[in-house]
């Protein structure tokens, strides 16, 4: 009878330590899928040719610089020139959206400036 409440004290410690050990592994998981998705994309074309990765060097580039026109035509033709994984369709997909996103942004602010 004495032992019935120690054992749940150290079940209740040991369920609380898993459960704190899962909670840290879940937030370094997701620091590791933080990257951006310049990063994510230069990732997915890493052991393609060089032209391959020149291209999306060119799109990132567009893209930090703000010329999301750009950036969205070149991820268009880099899209269309050639068969591509699952995860590169997949980061060309949610780069494209994201700066669909923005220069939505950019033409927003542009017609609240000129009002």
């Amino acid at each position: 009878m004495y032992y019935f409440p120690m054992i749940k004290r150290i079940t209740t410690i040991i369920l609380l330590s898993l459960l704190t050990f899962l909670l840290s592994a879940c937030d370094s998981n997701q620091e590791k899928h933080k990257k951006s998705l310049e990063e994510q994309l230069i990732d997915s074309f890493a052991t393609s040719e060089k032209n391959v990765r020149d291209r999306v060097e060119l799109i990132v580039e567009a893209s930090e610089n703000k010329n999301y026109a750009k950036a969205m035509n070149e991820l268009a033709m880099l899209s269309a020139a050639q068969i591509n994984s699952a995860q590169q369709e997949y980061a060309i997909k949610r780069l494209m959206d994201q700066l669909r996103f923005n220069l939505e942004e950019v033409e927003l602010a542009r017609k609240k400036a000129a009002n």
